[in-house]
């Protein structure tokens, strides 16, 4: 090893540590994958790829613990959206029995040289904010190279059922960048 160098520890190292549990990375909070609650009375879920590098290919992970999910007519209890071939707004209906109480997990993955999905490795783990209205912004770094939580920036928003047949969920919302920081904002924020 080269006198001065100093290898930096991956985020992959902190998680093992704390059994999967989320870690202080650089001074911020690192999530292996986040839960979110689900409700039997959430009509759909949208999701919003807000930007992400192309090499190597970036998705998202979601997966319920109890139901599926509905996409673009296939129904599975996990789904894995890639930002090379999903368009940048995609909607799922989660099915859920109304006595059952269910879980989200999301995470990020991305394409290794083989094609094969990969996740959970080197410096992968995701940056969380929560907006009003059941809204999330996921900033998420890709295992490869050094941590960089703009790798995938995706929101996810909730949208509940209406009580109104004729009224339909409103589109997701969009996300800018804040002046003063790294990471997009709600404009309702």
């Amino acid at each position: 090893m080269l006198e001065g160098h100093v290898r930096k520890p991956k985020i992959d190292r902190a998680f093992r540590a704390s059994d999967g549990q989320p870690v202080e990375f650089e001074g911020k909070t690192v999530h292996l994958a986040f839960d979110i609650s689900m409700k039997w009375a959430t009509s759909r879920l949208a999701i919003t790829f807000t930007s992400f590098v192309g090499t190597p290919p970036q998705g998202v992970c979601l997966e319920l613990s109890e139901g599926d999910l509905l996409v673009n007519g296939s129904r599975s209890s996990g789904v894995c959206l890639w930002t090379d071939s999903a368009p940048p707004v995609v909607y799922l209906k989660p099915l859920i029995k109304p006595t059952a109480t269910s879980t989200l997990q999301v995470w990020n993955c991305w394409r290794g040289g083989d094609g094969e999905p990969q996740m959970w490795r080197g410096n992968a783990g995701l940056l969380v904010d929560l907006n009003p209205g059941a809204s999330y912004r996921f900033s998420c770094s890709d295992g490869t190279g050094h941590a960089d939580f703009t790798d995938l920036i995706f929101g996810l928003e909730i949208q509940e059922k209406t009580s109104d047949p004729w009224l339909d969920p409103l589109p997701p919302r969009t996300f800018t960048r804040g002046t003063d920081s790294t990471h997009p904002r709600s404009p309702d924020a």
